[in-house]
């Protein structure tokens, strides 16, 4: 990687670090909660003029009651391959949120709801594109962004798009929040999956004074399950089953006859362990203690496991190339928690994830990004596209 690229792209990082600042602080002043159709409508038309200025080819996917998935493409003629580049357009943030918690500027960070997840790293995926573009700099590769609007709830839409996209790329960046440790960049080639379901217990009604015998209490088969499903965790794997919240039953004078509850299996490291979880939860119906009750349960895959697959060796390779070259010192690393990466992952397509700015206290109200960061890895997106587009295909 040339040293004077990597110069270059970090002064003009900075030359456009204020607009971009003050572009992110319009996009934090929108609610745009999962299912906030007005507020991602917002969102996408503050991103349009970016847009246009790329030159991209844009497609909105709509999608009932969530808005709209946004796809953007650079695309030379006769590209040599596909590079695909994911962020999301929702946040977690119920409406009102943004006006109760205003983006605002101190010393080196930048708060606001949303800023870190995904906000920021949306703006340092297209400006890093920008500069290459403005100084002549772009490969002659396709550049295809997919930014859903549903990825805080699982990406229940969004995952059949990042199919369609995976279709002929060649890798995915995917710019989720930044980590650093102890001096360490660290970027993400693995994370672990999640479940969600439900249990319903049926049991039977009675008086609990007078005819209490003939009652079959759902309360008490669903603890009966609920201690089941928690014997299934794995520490030394660190895939964990919790269960809530719980409900059922009527007056406390009356045995209860249903009961239901929520769970979510976390930690799940590969597909295969998807399977033993999935095995676990078949168990449950037939494992009833309470005579007469019945127990019914479903789940779903939020986020799949994200594996290092063929070319995730090649592709860090390339990032550590660029973060070297702008003096960082970059470490591969796995993450707990899941996003989107998985999913592309899922499809065959290596990623790496955590390419954007260093984040704290994500998902809540205190959320914010370190501003350097942002200079930092905007400038390194571009570098990494220009890493990427020389080491990929083989």
């Amino acid at each position: 990687m040339k040293q004077d690229h990597a110069t270059l792209l970090l002064n003009e990082a900075a030359r456009l670090l204020p607009e971009m600042l003050a572009l992110l602080g319009k996009l934090c002043s929108v609610d745009s909660g999962t299912g906030n159709v007005p507020g991602n409508r917002r969102v996408v038309e503050l991103l349009r003029p970016l847009l246009d200025r790329l030159g991209a080819e844009v497609e909105e996917i709509p999608v009932p009651q969530l808005g709209s998935h946004l796809v953007a493409r650079l695309r030379p003629k006769d590209p040599k391959g596909k590079m695909l580049l994911a962020a999301h357009l929702d946040t977690v943030f119920p409406d009102g949120s943004a006006a109760a918690h205003p983006f605002r500027i101190e010393g080196d960070w930048a708060w606001g709801l949303g800023v870190g997840d995904c906000k920021s790293g949306v703006l340092i995926s297209l400006f890093a594109a920008l500069i290459l573009k403005e100084q002549g700099l772009l490969p002659p590769w396709e550049l295809t962004y997919v930014f859903n609007c549903d990825e805080e709830t699982g990406s229940e839409s969004g995952r059949a798009l990042f199919e369609r996209e995976a279709k002929g790329a060649d890798f995915a960046l995917v710019f989720e929040g930044g980590r650093e440790e102890e001096g360490e960049v660290r970027f993400v080639t693995a994370r672990r999956g999640v479940i969600l379901g439900d249990l319903r217990i049926t049991g039977k009604e009675a008086h609990a004074g007078a005819d209490y015998l003939s009652g079959r209490s759902a309360i008490l088969e669903m603890a009966h399950q609920i201690i089941r499903l928690y014997s299934f965790n794995d520490m030394e794997r660190q895939i964990y089953y919790n269960v809530a919240p719980v409900a059922g039953g009527r007056p406390n004078g009356v045995v209860a006859g249903d009961a239901t509850a929520q769970f979510c299996i976390a930690g799940l490291p590969t597909a295969e362990s998807f399977l033993e979880a999935e095995a676990n939860l078949k168990t449950l119906p037939g494992s009833v203690t309470v005579d007469g009750c019945t127990v019914d349960v479903s789940w779903r895959t939020l986020f799949p496991a994200m594996e290092r697959i063929e070319g995730s060796d090649r592709l860090f390779a390339c990032v550590a190339n660029a973060a070297a070259a702008l003096g960082m010192n970059p470490v591969e690393t796995w993450d707990p928690c899941a996003t989107d990466a998985a999913w592309i992952s899922s499809f065959g397509v290596p990623a790496i994830d955590a390419l954007s700015a260093l984040e704290m206290e994500i998902h809540t109200m205190n959320e914010h990004v370190f501003i350097p960061s942002i200079r930092q890895r905007t400038a390194l997106a571009a570098l990494t596209i220009l890493s990427v587009a020389e080491g990929f295909p083989a």
